[in-house]
């Protein structure tokens, strides 16, 4: 399958070249375009291994491409087209990573970047309709030219690629096979006997990973009029589909429901972001099988960390089973506003080894024991080691459970345990006390904080020889103590605390200084000293 007769247009260094390179690159009426392409600032290529779209303007955004020396064919992986789509994009970002063995691989992660920045469907600031990016390239029967300078831009580029396959990530907010009518956990293609081989594996290979039948992804065509992969298909004779994951989840089946509940009562719960990028990597990665592009040793879970930005902390954040409410997407926000790379994990990434690619990693509010549970054995010896070897880590409330040294689950990685017999203890704004120490960590604060508390524990030291004691970086100098939890054990115990594990660094926090308006920058400080960073 590795290997390809057809013609794929001028390469990008011929595009940069004087013009008497030109006529060995013009065939097949290529001449207009070629004039075209060199006469726009829509797009540049330098060096020949990435480019610029849209150089200057708001819009402005990188590819990515790679060429093997084996002939191949030519896919292009686009992503981004929709700003509140954020797992094509996060998960592009992960594929142009990957070694190919043959042909090219081109990859566009960020096609919409003032969408994705504002996290809206449309462009903002564009009149409707044109401000639908997916609706703006070459309709049937009609050539050209695309809708707005975007669209443009990227019409362009790909017809000087020529590709074999295009493959454009998406995301929708319902589940096909579950009887919704959004396009959310498909493969969207326009019926062709080249295409059905590769369909077939790409849903086998998703389907694989998924134990319900209502959740199962389904072929769905063609890709509807306007969006690049009908418009690729159409007017470039490519072989395009569009992947879609879902956004939102189903939930757990019920046997019998209570009598007073509602069917529509509770929102939909959402996928893990984790999850949806983890499921576009598999089916592109069947792809790329099944054009023999890839090398079948390649790890799907083995997500990209530190190599691709040595001079940046890189956190990996863990969203999966256990999880729940903001603190994960707080966290998120602060760490990437201080100029941090965080990247969403799950328990896959974790049981494969992906920490040893990060500089720490956060686990944020929601269950401790469900953590533990869905990173399973395997995933929690992975955390220990990364943390052994020099790792990072920092649990905030749920994660802070999951560091400590009292429970069979726990990860003991924090010579803590819980005192209070109610783990259930309340919600409210308490007041915490810097340390010296914390002061070192956190910077000089006043000597009183606000912070938002909810269920977080309680500990003492756990005495455990192995585990080195740790140093209280914050005392709670209020309380509460609701629904039969023991008054009076909460006050002067440890809110925040820093130990050490192997040769790497453990934060704990029980209270959530993430979702505090003012400690915001607790969260980045603690990060960066768990990650041994000044």
């Amino acid at each position: 399958m590795c290997h390809s007769a057809r013609w794929h247009g001028p390469s990008f260094g011929e595009l940069q070249m004087s013009s008497g390179t030109l006529p060995a690159a013009i065939h097949r009426g290529a001449f207009v375009l070629v004039l075209l392409l060199l006469a726009l600032p829509a797009w540049s290529a330098d060096p020949p291994s990435s480019g610029v779209l849209g150089r200057g303007t708001a819009w402005e955004t990188n590819y990515y491409a790679q060429t093997s020396d084996r002939a191949g064919p030519t896919v292009v992986i686009t992503a981004g087209v929709h700003g509140d789509e954020p797992a094509g994009a996060a998960a592009a970002e992960q594929i142009r990573h990957w070694p190919i063995v043959c042909g090219k691989l081109v990859v566009l992660p960020l096609a919409n970047p003032p969408a994705l920045a504002a996290r809206t469907r449309t462009i903002p600031g564009a009149a409707a309709p044109q401000n639908n990016l997916n609706r703006n390239f070459p309709k049937t029967g009609q050539p050209g030219p695309p809708v707005g300078d975007q669209a443009e831009a990227i019409w362009q580029w790909l017809q000087v690629l020529q590709p074999d396959w295009v493959v454009d990530l998406h995301e929708g907010f319902g589940i096909r096979a579950a009887g919704s009518k959004s396009v959310g956990s498909s493969v969207v293609v326009r019926p062709d006997a080249a295409a059905d081989a590769a369909v077939e594996r790409m849903l086998a290979a998703v389907n694989a990973t998924i134990d319900r039948d209502d959740k199962r992804f389904v072929r769905l065509g063609p890709p509807i009029d306007g969006s690049l992969a009908r418009a690729a298909a159409e007017h470039l004779a490519a072989q395009a589909m569009i992947l879609e994951t879902s956004i939102q989840d189903l939930p757990p089946p019920v046997l019998k429901p209570a009598p007073q509940a509602k069917p529509d009562a509770a929102k939909p719960p959402h996928q893990p972001l984790s999850r949806r990028m983890r499921q576009h990597r598999l089916l592109v990665h069947a792809l790329l099988t099944h054009l023999k592009m890839v090398d079948s040793t390649l790890q799907v879970d083995r997500v990209a960390g530190r190599a691709a930005a040595p001079d940046k902390t890189w956190v990996a954040l863990y969203d999966a089973g256990g999880t729940g409410g903001q603190g994960g997407a707080a966290v998120e926000r602060i760490l990437a506003g201080a100029g941090m790379r965080v990247v969403r994990v799950g328990p896959e990434e974790i049981a494969a080894g992906s920490l040893t690619n990060f500089d720490v990693a956060v686990f944020p509010g929601g269950s401790g024991s469900k953590q533990a549970a869905a990173i399973g054995a395997p995933g929690r010896e992975q955390v220990r080691q990364f943390v052994e070897r020099g790792g990072g880590f920092v649990g905030i409330c749920a994660g802070a459970y999951l560091c400590t040294s009292g429970f069979e689950w726990g990860l003991k990685l924090f010579d803590a345990k819980t005192i209070s017999p109610k783990w259930q203890r309340g919600a409210g704004m308490l007041q915490m006390e810097l340390t010296p120490a914390g002061r070192d960590i956190f910077g000089d604060r006043p000597m009183l904080l606000d912070v938002r508390y909810q269920n977080g524990p309680v500990i003492t030291r756990a005495e455990i020889e192995a585990v080195p004691d740790y140093e209280v970086l914050a005392f709670f100098r209020t309380e509460v103590a609701q629904n039969g939890a023991p008054a009076g054990v909460m006050l002067d115990s440890p809110a925040i605390a820093g130990g050490n594990f192997g040769q790497g660094r453990v934060l704990f926090v029980s209270p959530h200084p993430e979702q505090t308006p003012g400690l915001e920058d607790l969260v980045h400080r603690g990060a960066q000293w768990a990650a041994g960073k000044p």
